[in-house]
């Protein structure tokens, strides 16, 4: 059995605006086709169709999975996913990155 990394798409569908969730799973299975199957079938199985609090009807479907990736063997510090993404302005883009980790670290301190 081999570990896949798999990117699951949804689209919700709750008003005039275009909204897609994209979920990164992870998947045991024999071969990249029997992770996409399982991933799909699982994409399927969290479809789902609920009232929000505004009373607005909220869907969410399952359109594909796009992406496979074997991980292979599961190892500390190894890389599961990359992106690489384009700002045109390179200073709000790394200070929205330290802002984020800062508030992971403050909710890692312990007050004495």
């Amino acid at each position: 059995m081999n570990w896949y990394i798999v990117k699951l798409v949804f689209s919700i569908e709750s008003g005039p605006e275009a909204q897609f969730d994209e979920q990164l799973r992870l998947i045991k299975a024999s071969n990249t086709n029997d992770a996409y199957f399982k991933a799909r079938n699982i994409g399927k199985q969290e479809e789902l169709s609920f009232s929000n609090a505004s009373h607005t009807m909220v869907k969410w479907r399952f359109i594909d999975v796009p992406e496979i990736n074997l991980l292979g063997e599961l190892k500390d510090g190894m890389e599961v996913y990359s992106t690489t993404v384009e700002s045109e302005d390179r200073e709000l883009y790394v200070n929205t990155v330290k802002k984020k980790a800062m508030t992971i670290q403050s909710r890692e301190l312990v007050l004495v």
